[in-house]
């Protein structure tokens, strides 16, 4: 017999925005794979548009449904995106200021003490 999972706890509504732009994104980067290397146009392989959008897409889905592993693996992921935009500003010489501000931005709204807690709460115990 399958369990079904009760999960009774709240999301902030933030967290089903930040995921719904990371369906999008994960959309549109997955209709990149296709539809850039017909243009002829790609300069990243077309399965490395595919990875990247399969993970925003994993990655959205997890928000969506209150996965612990998920809050942490957005806090990784503006960790390190906003250290490349770090390196490409000083590298590349590239402006990166609203990249950064926006990591910023999601890192800051997902240490919020309610949001933290809505994916760090300890689930309910199966009665």
């Amino acid at each position: 017999m399958a369990e079904s999972k009760n999960n009774d706890r709240k999301l902030p509504r933030g967290v089903y925005v930040l995921a719904s732009l990371m369906f999008l994104a994960g959309g549109a980067l997955m209709l990149a794979a296709l539809v850039l290397p017909i243009l002829g146009t790609a300069m990243v392989p077309w399965f490395i548009y595919l990875l990247y959008g399969t993970y925003f897409v994993v990655m959205g889905y997890g928000l969506w449904g209150g996965k612990r592993w998920a809050y942490f693996a957005t806090l990784l992921m503006c960790a390190v995106l906003t250290f490349y935009q770090f390196q490409n500003a000083l590298v590349l010489g590239q402006d990166a200021l609203v990249q950064v501000i926006l990591l910023v931005a999601i890192a800051v709204y997902m240490l919020l003490p309610a949001v933290r807690a809505a994916f760090l709460a300890q689930p309910n115990a199966q009665q």
